[in-house]
C-alpha cells in the first residue's frame, strides 16, 4: 500500500539500492540496513513489512526473522537469497516468513509481492477489527443499550474502512447476502442494489474475467481462503481493478458462507505497469531494452523451431557516432540515438523486434523470413535509411551502421550464442570497411573451432560466476629496504576443481569482450575489501590492497560512488585501497576515464599505472593524470642484467617516477641480481617470486603474523 514503510536488509549495497529505488518509485517509504545490528536498530512498530536476505555477513537473516517474529509478530517478512538453499528456505518459512524470493529478483515480482503482503496485512487487520466487534456483539447481545452501541461502532467500521466487506452464499451464483454501505463509494451503486438483486455483484464483473472469478471462488471454497484480482464495473460504465480476498466462515445459523473483502487496486495496477515499462523499455528511445530483447529472442527461437521457419538476428553498431558526442555533447548524441531508433522501427515488420542493446548498439529480430536474401534486404534497407543526413544543431551529420547477421540453424538454441555470432559478424563488417553488413559463416561442420572454444569458455565462465568458482590469491608487495610487507595485490584465479587453477590471462580477455568483466571486477573489489576488513579485525598489520580495474569499469556512470559504497560496507578507509589500471588502457581510453580517476583521487584512493614501460605513455599525459604509483613492466624487470637497454629504461622509469613524486615498484622480481639493481637505483618496492608468489588468503595470514623480512640477502 502506497506510503507504507519497508525495511530492506541486504549486505550488497548495489542490490540494496536497486530494491530501494523500485520500491520508492512504487510509492513506498524505504529504510535499508546492511546487517543484523542496523536492522534491529530500525525495526519498530512503524515498519509495515521487512525484506530480509538469508545470507548476511555476520548474523544471518534468519536471526533477524526470529527477532521480528518475537517483537513485531504482525509484520510480514519476505526472505531473499541468491543461493538455492532449500534447508534455510524451509526453516525461514517454518519460522514465520510469508514468502521466499530467489535472486535475481525481477522488479515487477518484488513490487507485486510487497504489495500483496501489505494488502494481506491490512485486510487481516480489518478482519481482526471486524471479529473483535462481532465478539463484542455476541458478548453483549442481552443488553439492548450495549447492543445498540456495538452496532453503531460496527456500522462505523464498515462505512469508514477502504475495503468493502460482503458475505455471499456458498452456491453456484455466489449470491450476495450482505455488503457494507461503502460499496456506493467504490462503484456508485448502493448496498440495497446488491442485496435486493443477489446476482448483481457477479453481473458487475468484466465479461473477460467472469471465468477467472468463478474459478478463484471455487478454489477459495476448497482451500478455505483465496485472494485474486479482476475488473469491476462502475455505475458510470467504466471498469476498475479490485483485489478480492475471501474466506469460508460459519454464520449465526451454522451455515457456511463466503466472507469477502474487496478494495480498489487500480492505482496499484497502474504503478505495476509503469514499473514493467521501466524494467523492459529503453528510457531514451522507448524501444525494448536488452532484458526484453532477450526474452523475445528466446521466444522467437522456440517458435522458429516449432514452426520449422527461418529467423535471423541483426546486430548493429553505429559508425561515426563518437564525433557527434565529442563535438556537440551527449544531449545531441541522445537526440541522434532517438532518431536512429525511429528510423530502425520504420525498416521492420510488425512481427519483428528492434531493440537498443546499449550505447549506440541496436539489434533486430526477424521472424519467419523466407531466405538469407530477405535478411540481407532488410540490412540494405537499414544502411540506406541510417545514412540519410541528420540535422543536429542546425547542421547535417551523416552516420553509418555496421551490421552482423546470423541466421538460425539447428546447431545452436540459446539466445546468448545467437548474439555472439551476430556480434562477431558485425565486428568483421567494421574491420572490412564499416557501413556494410556481414553474414556469419561457420566452417563446413558449423562454426570454427576457435569460435567454438570461445563460446564454450564463455558458457563456463558465466557458470563460474554463479557457482562461486572464482577465488582471489594475494601477492605481497614488500619494501626493498627491510623486506617487510607494505601492501597486497589481489589477483583473480578460476578454480575449476579437478581441472585445476586457471590464470586470468586465459579468461579475462574473453570477459572484457563479452562485458562479464564488469560483474567480475565488482566481485573482486568487494571480496578484496571484505578480506582486508577481516585481517584488520584479526589484529594483523594493516596494509592496503591493490585491485586491478579496467577502462570498461571506469567508464561506467557512478563507478566512483560504487567504490565508496564498498568501502562503507566494510568500514574501510580509502587509504586501504589502491586501484591499478594498465598503461595500455590509459593510452587508449585516457580521456574517457579521466573523470572517474579524478573522483577516486578526491576520495583519497591511490591510483597505480600497471605494466608501465610496455607502451609509449607520454610524460605530459602522466603529469595530467591523478597517479600515485608506477608499476614497472615485468618484461623489463626480467631482462635486467641480460639486456643493457632494459636496465637503462628501468632506471629511467624510477627516476622519472620520483621526479613526479610517484612511488615506483617492480613486478616479477625473481633473482637477487634484479633485487640488487632495484635497490641500487632506489625503487620503492617489489612483487615477485623472490619474495612470494600469489597465494591463498590463509597463507598470507601467516606472512603477516611473522612480521619478518621476506627478502633473503
Amino acid at each position: 500500500m502506497s506510503g507504507s514503510n519497508i525495511l530492506i536488509v541486504e549486505d550488497q549495497s548495489s542490490l540494496r539500492d536497486i530494491y530501494s529505488q523500485f520500491l520508492q518509485q512504487a510509492g513506498y517509504t524505504v529504510c535499508a540496513a546492511a546487517n543484523y545490528t542496523q536492522a534491529i536498530g530500525l525495526m519498530d512498530a512503524s515498519i509495515d513489512l521487512a525484506l530480509l536476505d538469508i545470507n548476511l555477513v555476520g548474523q544471518s537473516g534468519l536471526e533477524i526473522l526470529s527477532y521480528i517474529r518475537k517483537e513485531q509478530p504482525s509484520c510480514p517478512v519476505i526472505m531473499m537469497s541468491g543461493f538455492a538453499d532449500k534447508e534455510n528456505t524451509i526453516k525461514a518459512l517454518r519460522e514465520g516468513a510469508v514468502e521466499y524470493l530467489e535472486k535475481p529478483i525481477h522488479p515487477h515480482e518484488l513490487v507485486h509481492s510487497v504489495r500483496h503482503w501489505l494488502m494481506f496485512k491490512a485486510l487481516q487487520q480489518e478482519k481482526q477489527r471486524l471479529q473483535d466487534f462481532r465478539a463484542m456483539h455476541e458478548k453483549l447481545q442481552h443488553n439492548e443499550n450495549q447492543i445498540r452501541m456495538v452496532n453503531e461502532r460496527l456500522n462505523f467500521l464498515l462505512t469508514s474502512t477502504a475495503a468493502v466487506i460482503y458475505a455471499s452464499e456458498v452456491s453456484t451464483g455466489f449470491n450476495t447476502t450482505f455488503i457494507s454501505d461503502n460499496i456506493e463509494r467504490l462503484c456508485g451503486y448502493d448496498a440495497a442494489t446488491f442485496t435486493n438483486e443477489p446476482g448483481f455483484r457477479m453481473d458487475c464483473v468484466h465479461p473477460d474475467d467472469i471465468e477467472l472469478v468463478q474459478n478463484e471462488l471455487q478454489r477459495g471454497l476448497e482451500q478455505g481462503r483465496n485472494r485474486f484480482e479482476y475488473r469491476f464495473q462502475h455505475r458510470d460504465g467504466h471498469y476498475f481493478w479490485v483485489g478480492d480476498e475471501i474466506r469460508v466462515e460459519t454464520n449465526g445459523k451454522g451455515e457456511l458462507e463466503l466472507l469477502g473483502f474487496m478494495s480498489d487496486i487500480t492505482r496499484n495496477k497502474q504503478d505495476e505497469e509503469k514499473i514493467r515499462q521501466m524494467a523492459y523499455s529503453d528510457l531514451l528511445t522507448g524501444l525494448p531494452n536488452r532484458s526484453l530483447y532477450y526474452d523475445r529472442l528466446k521466444q522467437a527461437i522456440v517458435q522458429s523451431r516449432r514452426n520449422q521457419a527461418t529467423m535471423a538476428v541483426l546486430f548493429m553498431d553505429l559508425d561515426f557516432f563518437k564525433p557527434i558526442n565529442d563535438e556537440l555533447g551527449h544531449e545531441w548524441g541522445d537526440k541522434a540515438l532517438i532518431e536512429v531508433g525511429s528510423r530502425l522501427q520504420g525498416c521492420i515488420r510488425e512481427a519483428d523486434t528492434v531493440a537498443r542493446i546499449g550505447g549506440d548498439e541496436f539489434s533486430i529480430i526477424l521472424r519467419d523470413i523466407s531466405s538469407e536474401e530477405a535478411a540481407c534486404h532488410v540490412a540494405d534497407k537499414v544502411i540506406a535509411c541510417i545514412k540519410k543526413p541528420l540535422t543536429l544543431k542546425g547542421n547535417p551529420y551523416v552516420l553509418g551502421i555496421s551490421i552482423g547477421i546470423y541466421l538460425e540453424s539447428e546447431e545452436f538454441s540459446d539466445a546468448e550464442t545467437f548474439m555472439r555470432l551476430a556480434d562477431d559478424a558485425m565486428y568483421h563488417a567494421k574491420e572490412t570497411g564499416r557501413n556494410r553488413y556481414c553474414i556469419h559463416r561457420g566452417s563446413e561442420h558449423g562454426i570454427s573451432e576457435e569460435l567454438s572454444c570461445s563460446l564454450h569458455l564463455e558458457k563456463e565462465l558465466r557458470q563460474a560466476i554463479g557457482q562461486n568458482e572464482l577465488v582471489i590469491h594475494y601477492q605481497p608487495k614488500v619494501d626493498l629496504k627491510d623486506g617487510l610487507i607494505i601492501g597486497m595485490h589481489a589477483l583473480l584465479r578460476w578454480d575449476k576443481g579437478e581441472a585445476g587453477i586457471v590464470l586470468p590471462d586465459q579468461f579475462l580477455p574473453l570477459a572484457i569482450k563479452t562485458g562479464l568483466i564488469v560483474a567480475i571486477g565488482e566481485w573482486v573489489l568487494s571480496n578484496a575489501c571484505m578480506q582486508n576488513r577481516a585481517w584488520q579485525e584479526a589484529g594483523l598489520p594493516i596494509v592496503p590492497i591493490s585491485v586491478n580495474i579496467t577502462s570498461e569499469q571506469l567508464r561506467l556512470s557512478g563507478f566512483s560512488m560504487r567504490v565508496r559504497q564498498v568501502l562503507g560496507d566494510y568500514n574501510l578507509d580509502a587509504s586501504m585501497l589502491q586501484l591499478e589500471i594498465s598503461e595500455c588502457d590509459l593510452m587508449q581510453h585516457g580521456s574517457a576515464v579521466l573523470q572517474s580517476l579524478n573522483e577516486l583521487n578526491e576520495m583519497g584512493i591511490k591510483i597505480t599505472i600497471d605494466n608501465f614501460g610496455a607502451g609509449m605513455f607520454s610524460l605530459q599525459s602522466l603529469k595530467s593524470m591523478p597517479v600515485h604509483e608506477l608499476k614497472i613492466n615485468r618484461a623489463l624487470v626480467n631482462q635486467i642484467g641480460l639486456d643493457g637497454d632494459s636496465g637503462q629504461i628501468t632506471n629511467a622509469i624510477i627516476s622519472m617516477g620520483h621526479i613526479l613524486n610517484h612511488q615506483v615498484v617492480a613486478e616479477g622480481v625473481e633473482t637477487n641480481y634484479q633485487l640488487q639493481f632495484l635497490r641500487e637505483h632506489e625503487s620503492d618496492g617489489m612483487l615477485g617470486y623472490l619474495s612470494s608468489p600469489a597465494v591463498a588468503a590463509d597463507v598470507i595470514v601467516e606472512h603477516l603474523k611473522n612480521r619478518k623480512s621476506m627478502l633473503l640477502d
